[in-house]
């Protein structure tokens, strides 16, 4: 987390890889996210927070820290399967719901992603690019967490790590859509550590992270590297701006590997930024 002066800002602790995943780390963090959360809400003057649940190890530990934080009660999960491939992790997003004890919801989406692409189809564009059609599957998602958000005068957190949001692992304007980013300064490797701490059941720890919406692969195994030393590359290339070989040294990898995830956020980095605009006097 970068160290400014805003009142859920800490320094952490980290380790020679440049993350945060001691005990000690992990402690500091479960004590700021919950209290970011609920101030948020007090400042909003919103009743509570919608949280997506995709069975996903970011959407289960962002459900345990929102609910920390305002209470289980103003708390409302949203399970939103698309594919039927979504049936497994929907099911699991259900139990975390359960055990967490707060309410849940489950659309399916499937009929309405349907419809659009008769709609689409109509207009004589193509309906079957994967890419295109998995984005408009996120952007139902999000319009669905902000209409059930706005029905319920409640917020609507963000579950994407930043490991995600800096490789561009994302739909734009899909699950970056949202009111609070929890885990905006969080890498992947830095939330399992937290869900290791939150005693996150083993099951969820072997989730396929996200995939990388170009490819279909997972960003650390396109870069035929681990996760946690693509965390550590994205660290020091980009939150301590070192230099390619400088990170290379440090994190134990190969020049070319770093280089390529520095292009890969530079790629990406429309997805991070408004949009751009023509200067004007006024």
């Amino acid at each position: 987390m970068s160290d400014t002066t805003h009142p859920h800002t800490l320094t952490l602790p980290r380790e020679e890889h440049g993350l945060a995943t001691s005990k000690a780390a992990t402690r500091r963090i479960q004590g700021v996210l919950p209290a970011f959360v609920e101030d948020q809400v007090a400042e909003a003057a919103a009743d509570g927070v919608v949280v997506p649940l995709d069975g996903s190890i970011e959407s289960t530990v962002a459900a345990a820290l929102v609910a920390d934080g305002v209470g289980p009660d103003c708390v409302t999960g949203l399970v939103m399967p698309v594919q039927l491939s979504d049936e497994g992790p929907a099911r699991t997003a259900e139990t975390v719901a359960s055990l967490l004890d707060i309410d849940c919801h489950r659309l399916h989406l499937q009929p309405v992603l349907t419809a659009f692409q008769r709609v689409v189809g109509e207009t004589g564009e193509p309906t079957d690019d994967l890419v295109a059609m998995r984005n408009a599957g996120e952007r139902f998602r999000m319009a669905c967490k902000y209409y059930v958000a706005n029905t319920r005068n409640e917020l609507v957190v963000g579950t994407v790590p930043r490991t995600d949001r800096l490789l561009g692992a994302v739909a734009k304007y899909g699950e970056n859509g949202a009111d609070l980013s929890l885990f905006g300064d969080l890498y992947r490797t830095e939330i399992e550590a937290l869900a290791d701490a939150l005693a996150v059941p083993s099951g969820l720890l072997e989730h396929p992270t996200h995939p990388v919406a170009h490819t279909g692969a997972a960003d650390a195994a396109e870069l035929g590297i681990d996760q946690r030393a693509l965390d550590s590359i994205l660290h020091f290339a980009v939150d301590r701006d070192w230099s390619a070989p400088e990170v290379a040294d440090r994190v134990g990898v190969d020049e070319s590997v770093v280089e390529r995830a520095i292009r890969w956020c530079a790629r990406t980095r429309h997805k991070r930024h408004t949009p751009p605009k023509p200067s004007m006097d006024n």
